[in-house]
């Protein structure tokens, strides 16, 4: 990435961006969409209807993570409060090509200065499972810190609560 130039952007997702999601998940099994999508919104394998659907939800802010205004992830905000200034970071993917080049962790500060300062949020936080440790990494550099640990009856699906605050 040395002597490149990133212009890292995090924009609302649109009509034309739900394939995206479906090319980035293509070749990949259940456990993958699960790990960065969770239990409950999009079921294997993953559609633009259901993209589409989720998109639309009240309380919930999904984006495109752009580099020089070349698609390369989704981030979402949910569980968007007013009334005590917070949000969820979630449902965070990155594709394949931009994976472990930083790309993470700017995107994530891109949104964080999107929900403190545009939002006027206070605090946000992410799960992330304990196995992940990329990721953990990516959030910790970001400036989220561990807060809880979560244990499931599949210990393979343990995980951290993290959160920053303004």
């Amino acid at each position: 990435m040395r002597g490149d130039y990133i212009v890292l952007n995090v924009v609302k997702i649109t009509e034309k961006d739900y394939n995206l999601f479906v090319d980035w998940n293509n070749g990949k099994d259940e456990n993958y969409l699960f790990q960065w999508a969770g239990p409950n919104v999009y079921h294997y394998p993953i559609t633009i209807d259901q993209i589409e659907s989720h998109a639309n939800e009240e309380f919930s802010q999904v984006y495109i993570i752009l580099n020089n205004e070349n698609p390369i992830g989704s981030i979402e905000l949910e569980k968007i409060k007013k009334e005590t200034l917070s949000a969820h970071i979630s449902r965070f993917i990155l594709c394949d090509n931009a994976k472990n080049k930083g790309f993470g962790t700017l995107a994530l500060k891109e949104l964080i200065n999107t929900a403190f300062k545009e939002l006027g949020l206070k605090k946000l936080t992410l799960n992330v499972y304990c196995f992940n440790i990329g990721a953990i990494r990516c959030y910790e550099k970001a400036g989220f810190l561990v807060k809880e640990f979560h244990q499931r009856e599949n210990t393979k699906w343990n995980y951290y609560t993290m959160e920053i605050n303004v």
